[in-house]
């Protein structure tokens, strides 16, 4: 149940202090003082400090690092209290120009927020406790609602006056920060011409990834859905009609295929069986086939009379990928080395000779299919469109503004006066490794 408000609260990105693992000999005997910036003590106790702390740590364990390492908890140690003195110096030059300053209505907008908030954590701790059902009246609502706030109070040491104090202080802490950004770059501008480098760059990178690389092209892209902006030579957009054949009649030459390639290539261990011969899986084949000559005459006989195929996918076709409007208008994309395709299905896609043209019924591991090659995919970059443009654009500026924080970050420290502690001297990152 108190894991569960953790991980809410941590989700709301609001900075309490929450022990853990890494800090949990520092703070037995109290909060301890690791570093002075410009006079500011940040302890161990730092919000900033431990939430920065808590996400790596997460991190961490969810890339299956082993969290109880030593190694690993001075690294992050090292790593959140470097970005506790960053995010220091950053609000401390933001007041020092008055961008700490905020409305009255903003205040009121800050304030409407976190008591929001708020609501939903209790509501959740309540739900949590599983004490209030639909049934509950509005005393035991009340009950419930009160046993949850006092838990707060007792586990987290928050009721609902000091979170919104909180609230409010990292509310005017996130304004400095996007304030001294937004002066910081501010008159920047990102050009057509840099733009064009930036996708320029990006099909580069992709070119030179999988222009010689089907498998691994497809194997990122189509099957993982990772975005390339280069699409390799040598593919063709194919429809088909997937017709559904009986298990037993589909599995027998599924077996018989299998076991013949196993002889022919001399991994199929010998047995007291019958060898399977290329009669026998043909025959198992046209058995398959037979299976569905009626269906197949009827979509011929409606292709002859001039039906499209692309109804035709629909009346007849049971493939899920092909009921979508948008793949059926391209097709899908195979080349003949392709790897996440039926080899049956390849082989026949890329023995069509012109667009347009409609296979014979194959043999699949699905079924059978019918084919037509729809059309020949463009090779080279992907086209710019303006969606493109603005989000290259975007990136472009993020990039910018990061570089403009991360200078005068750099000329920050080297202008103040930052004094670790003896106990903070473990927390120090290496000058040689020291990084935004």
């Amino acid at each position: 149940m108190l894991k569960r408000l953790s991980c809410i609260l941590l989700s709301l990105a609001l900075l309490l202090s929450f022990s853990f693992a890494l800090a949990e000999d520092t703070q037995a005997e109290g909060p301890v003082l690791l570093v002075t910036v410009n006079g500011q003590e940040i302890r161990t106790d730092n919000d900033y400090l431990v939430y920065m702390q808590s996400n790596y740590l997460n991190w961490a364990a969810s890339n299956g690092y082993d969290t109880g390492n030593e190694a690993l908890a001075e690294a992050i140690n090292q790593q959140a209290l470097n970005d506790t003195v960053i995010y220091c110096l950053i609000l401390q030059k933001g007041k020092e120009q008055g961008l700490d300053q905020v409305t009255d209505e903003e205040k009121a907008a800050f304030t409407d927020s976190a008591k929001e908030q708020w609501e939903g954590i209790v509501s959740s701790f309540v739900a949590s406790l599983g004490t209030v059902t639909d049934e509950s009246t509005d005393e035991e609502k009340a009950a419930a609602r009160a046993d949850a706030e006092a838990l707060l109070q007792s586990q987290y040491g928050y009721d609902e006056n000091m979170y919104i104090a909180k609230y409010l202080e990292q509310a005017v802490n996130n304004t400095v920060y996007t304030r001294l950004v937004e002066r910081l770059t501010e008159g920047m501008t990102v050009t057509d011409a840099d733009v064009q480098a930036y996708y320029d760059n990006l099909v580069k990178n992709d070119q030179e990834k999988y222009g010689g690389d089907i498998s691994a092209y497809e194997f990122y892209v189509t099957y993982y859905g990772q975005s390339s902006y280069y699409t390799p030579e040598g593919y063709r957009g194919i429809n088909h009609i997937l017709l559904k054949v009986e298990d037993e009649l589909l599995n027998n030459w599924k077996d018989l295929s299998t076991k013949l390639e196993g002889q022919q290539s001399g991994t199929e261990t010998e047995s007291a069986e019958e060898p399977v011969t290329e009669e026998m899986v043909a025959e198992a084949r046209r058995a398959v086939l037979d299976s569905v000559k009626e269906t197949v005459d009827e979509i011929k006989a409606k292709l002859d009379g001039g039906a499209s195929f692309d109804d035709l996918i629909r009346e007849y076709g049971t493939d899920p990928g092909m009921e979508k409007d948008e793949t059926r208008a391209i097709g899908y994309p195979v080349h003949k080395d392709s790897i996440i395709y039926d080899k049956a299905f390849r082989d026949a896609a890329m023995a069509l000779e012109k667009v347009g043209d409609v296979s014979e019924p194959v043999v699949g591991q699905y079924g059978v299919h019918i084919l037509q090659y729809l059309r020949d995919v463009p090779a080279g970059a992907a086209e710019l469109t303006e969606e493109m443009k603005d989000e290259f654009g975007a990136a472009i500026l993020k990039d910018m503004q990061a570089e403009a924080l991360n200078s005068a970050v750099d000329q920050w420290r080297k202008d103040s006066d930052i004094v670790y502690t003896e106990a903070g001297e473990s927390w120090k990152m290496p000058e040689t490794e020291t990084a935004e």
